[in-house]
């Protein structure tokens, strides 16, 4: 997997993930693209409630595919979302 820590928007419809969209990271003196993936399936999610002495440190993750067989991980910490890697 590629690590990535970009921000992310993801939408949901139905209780359940559909798209995220992000900027994709891009070579200098190059302007940046936005992707925008399809969610098929959530293959997993798990809490990450960080060490006893990180308290304030929470993180809701899902680990999706998209309709292209991208597998994305995210995190929602807070309101904000975060694509944190990707795998092709």
């Amino acid at each position: 997997m590629r690590n990535r820590m970009l921000p992310a928007d993801v939408a949901w419809r139905d209780g359940r993930p559909h798209t995220v969209r992000w900027d994709d990271d891009a070579p200098a003196r190059s302007t940046a693209r936005a992707r925008v993936e399809r969610i098929t399936q959530v293959l997993d999610t798990w809490e990450y409630a960080g060490r006893w002495w990180e308290r304030e440190h929470r993180r809701s993750y899902l680990l999706v595919e998209t309709e292209r067989g991208v597998t994305l991980e995210l995190f929602r910490e807070g309101e904000a979302w975060c694509l944190s890697r990707t795998s092709d």
